[in-house]
């Protein structure tokens, strides 16, 4: 029987990174739990679950009926602040929080209680309290509660820092130009540091690591990870972001319990630390071994498109369409798999000549992958082979496309819409 772990809030950005990592393990099945309607409903197997918001005095009563109703065993929280609350409400929940305990959430989610906790350790950034001379600055202000770069500013002056300065939840620290890491690690439940490794931020924007590679691991990051790790009582996976000061030293910026957005660096490398924590979670012991070879990572935001029309039934074009270029065109493959396992009938529709059952051969495509193969005469049109009123219709000829809307009115697409009809 496969372990149900609830994923949530599922519409976080790094969710999608926990679903990816641990989605294919067979001790695992995900259970997607969100309070708002966005765009997770488009990504996961199963139906996300609605459930209040974590300040919503119905949140835990009607989160352990879920945990009741679905036999979910484990929560993974995405975000800080789904940790820091489920964790303080541990003992009230009726399934197992993956996570470190509360102080050690609490202490990460404050960086203020974070720079306090390593104020005489070497990393630690100069934390100001009081406004400065006119010769130090600049230097950085943040919020005292946030995440990656988000709120960050550099402060070039007085009068600026002064102003700022009206906001009590705002943080002054040094300048910290130099490049910027991340150290993903791991702690099992015997509070061994298992893995330590480090990537260069090497393209940042809005907070986000758009380019990422490894960087070798050296004896400063180890220490650094090793002290932080005997101070905080974590749990499975971590991480921590380290900043060059104007002198090349590195300096904390933070420490997260969650799953960070570009984790899923490692998981490529054989490093999968989401799952890895499921596993630990249960009891079980894990070995980690990285893979030796380089990645770089790459990340692009992705359009999700979710459509107002529901089809039982797909009429399919056979040139330049399944096949493209004297190739297999592999979304429309994806994507008659996608309809196969959700019972929707394929009708390949084709003009094509009656030898395309051995031509879908030569390309490796089992005819018997369609519901129906229909084999029409070049005069015939396509549009009088179309009986079911919840059909859709895809072809790359406008023509084709044309004539059988304006007769079945149902959508038509062309080959470049077949991605966004894949949902996840």
């Amino acid at each position: 029987m496969k372990n149900k772990v609830l994923i949530f809030p599922s519409g976080a950005e790094n969710a999608l990174e926990i679903n990816e990592a641990i989605k294919h393990s067979v001790h695992v099945e995900v259970i997607p739990g969100s309070g708002r309607n966005d765009y997770s409903e488009l990504i996961y197997e199963n139906k996300v679950r609605q459930l209040p918001f974590l300040n919503d005095e119905d949140f835990i009563p009607e989160l352990n009926e879920l945990i009741r109703k679905e036999e979910i065993k484990l929560i993974f929280p995405t975000d800080d602040t789904a940790a820091l609350e489920l964790t303080k409400h541990r003992g009230n929940i009726n399934a197992q929080i993956i996570s470190a305990d509360y102080s050690t959430n609490e202490i990460c989610r404050f960086k203020s209680k974070t720079y306090e906790l390593f104020k005489e350790d070497s990393f630690c950034p100069k934390v100001f309290l009081t406004v400065l001379d006119d010769n130090e600055y600049p230097i950085f202000s943040k919020p005292d509660v946030g995440q990656g770069a988000q709120g960050v500013k550099i402060v070039k002056c007085r009068e600026e820092h002064r102003t700022l300065k009206k906001d009590r939840d705002t943080l002054f620290v040094e300048y910290l130009p130099g490049k910027e890491y991340t150290i993903d690690c791991f702690t099992d439940r015997k509070g061994k540091l298992l893995f330590t490794g480090a990537r260069e931020r090497a393209e940042v924007k809005m907070g986000i690591s758009f380019k990422s590679y490894e960087f070798p691991m050296t004896d400063e990051i180890r220490k650094i990870a090793e002290k932080i790790n005997e101070k905080l009582k974590f749990r499975g996976l971590w991480f921590f972001q380290l900043k060059e000061d104007t002198e090349g030293r590195l300096k904390l910026l933070e420490v997260s319990t969650r799953t960070a957005g570009t984790m899923g660096y490692f998981r490529h490398k054989g490093v999968n630390l989401p799952l890895f924590s499921v596993f630990d979670a249960l009891g079980m012991d894990v070995t980690i071994q990285k893979q030796d070879f380089d990645v770089t990572l790459f990340r692009t935001t992705v359009n999700k498109y979710k459509y107002g029309f529901t089809y039982s039934h797909v009429y399919l074009d056979y040139d330049d369409t399944v096949i493209v270029n004297g190739k297999v065109n592999r979304d429309v493959i994806s994507f008659i798999y996608q309809c196969k396992n959700n019972g929707v009938k394929i009708h390949l529709i084709s003009k094509h000549g009656h030898h395309i059952h051995q031509d879908l051969r030569t390309f490796c495509i089992d005819p018997a992958l369609f519901d129906q193969i229909i084999c029409m005469a070049l005069e015939e049109k396509k549009s009088d082979y179309i009986i079911e009123p919840d059909s859709i219709f895809i072809d790359n000829w406008y023509r084709e496309r044309k004539e059988v809307s304006e007769k079945h009115g149902i959508p038509c697409f062309d080959v470049d819409i077949v991605k966004s009809l894949i949902a996840n």
